[in-house]
């Protein structure tokens, strides 16, 4: 039964982009594992390379060098696969000081730019026909003293697909920005399709509607955070998505426990389900798990991610 739903459920993607009604074109599907685990309150919390989905101005909270890796089975059916590789780094400014004689020089890890590259890919296979998504983007933030940053992210997408002989490019523009309000709060704002446009082979050309998201996290504890989103979309009526999420610590830098709540309105269904996860650090390697209900007819998705710092 659930083979037959994801069957329509890419009959029904393929036939909206065939007749250029809508789009899922560079459909983020809540990367980075972290995220998903925390139900996608991610907008105003980042500070890790997966961030340049999210919000590009958080990549400026990066404290250093990361690669992120995450695979995930969606539906967990075997036939619709996405992968997410991204890579994080922020530039360390060396500061002089002068400790009465001495000369002393410190890194400054609140200031300096970040950035971040991206890969992500979807690959769809059901009865010898397939749908693949590639998509190569990269993200820049600047900060202005050590509170508040701004961010850009451009994407490129190759498409291709054997249903209606679907295939297409496109480009993704989107801005961000983050306000550290103390030393435990953030607030950010990101429109990730500022700009856009996908061109299909059939000689039509389309925009991704504009969203918007509003998002806030506060360290509550020495090991607790919490985090909400909201978004509005073009198009669409009153609020579009919110969520909530919270991350425990519970044995420091070894341990967290993650959870969510996200609500979604338009897509396959509405979408009013928990989500759960959870995080190892070994020394410079962190393994997250996160498990994230979908809708009915299709079936939950786990996920799993590596996070190497440097």
């Amino acid at each position: 039964m659930n083979r037959v739903c994801l069957v329509l459920f890419m009959m029904i993607v393929l036939a909206e982009r065939a007749t250029a009604n809508t789009t899922t074109a560079f459909a983020s599907n809540d990367p980075g594992v972290r995220a998903t685990a925390m139900g996608g309150a991610y907008t105003g919390l980042g500070g890790d390379p997966g961030a340049l989905y999210w919000n590009p101005a958080t990549l400026f909270f990066q404290t250093h060098r990361s690669i992120e890796a995450s695979y995930s089975d969606l539906y967990g059916l075997g036939l619709a696969k996405r992968t997410f590789f991204t890579y994080g780094n922020k530039h360390v400014i060396d500061e002089v000081h002068y400790e009465g004689d001495q000369v002393v020089v410190r890194q400054n890890r609140t200031s300096g730019m970040a950035y971040a590259l991206g890969l992500e890919s979807l690959f769809l296979d059901v009865d010898q026909n397939g749908y693949s998504e590639l998509s190569l983007g990269g993200g820049m933030a600047w900060g202005y003293g050590d509170r508040f940053a701004i961010g850009l992210a451009l994407r490129g997408l190759f498409a291709s697909s054997d249903i209606e002989d679907v295939s297409g490019t496109g480009y993704n523009f989107g801005l961000g920005v983050a306000w550290k309000a103390s030393s435990r709060d953030r607030i950010g704002f990101d429109v990730p399709h500022l700009f856009s446009r996908v061109f299909w082979k059939f000689d039509s050309t389309e925009r991704l509607p504009i969203d918007a998201s509003l998002g806030w996290s506060r360290r509550m504890f020495k090991n607790v955070t919490l985090s909400t989103d909201l978004e509005v979309r073009e198009g669409s009526s009153g609020l579009y998505r919110a969520a909530v999420g919270a991350e425990w610590w519970v044995f420091p830098d070894r341990l967290a426990v993650r959870g969510g709540f996200r609500h979604v309105t338009g897509g396959v269904e509405d979408i009013d389900k928990p989500t759960f996860g959870a995080g190892m650090r070994l020394s410079r390697l962190r393994f997250d798990y996160a498990y994230r209900f979908e809708p009915d007819a299709l079936g939950d998705t786990h996920r799993l991610g590596l996070t190497v710092d440097f």
